[in-house]
């Protein structure tokens, strides 16, 4: 039997539980704070891994990141498949990269009738 989803890695295993309440996504705002700043960081793209020469030593790292769009989207596309949204330390949103999109998912969630719960 094939699937038409992605395979789940263990971190996404991880924070999603079941519960009599349904499906929980529990939702670290701490990790999402650092992706999304880590997206938002611009690290050796100004060298050209292409145009190294062996004599200039160790060749620039080449980093291949998700966009903060990216990140809220795969954001969105978790919440349609649970009911609840645990927030864990919930404090971090305030200062991330493209807060207003993500706090507009998680209004969105609440009008599909989804539960937010705040766990600090």
């Amino acid at each position: 039997m094939t699937s038409r989803f992605s395979p789940v890695s263990r971190r996404d295993f991880l924070r999603l539980r079941r519960t009599e309440r349904g499906k929980v996504l529990e939702l670290s705002c701490r990790t999402l704070f650092m992706r999304c700043s880590d997206a938002a960081t611009a690290v050796g793209e100004d060298a050209d891994p292409e145009t190294h020469e062996p004599w200039m030593g160790e060749p620039p790292a080449r980093f291949q990141r998700r966009s903060v769009a990216e990140l809220v989207e795969a954001l969105e596309a978790e919440l349609r498949d649970v009911q609840v949204l645990r927030l864990l330390d919930p404090e971090w949103l305030d200062s991330v990269d493209g807060a207003a999109r993500i706090e507009a998912a998680i209004d969105g969630f609440r009008a599909r009738g989804g539960l937010v719960e705040r766990a600090v």
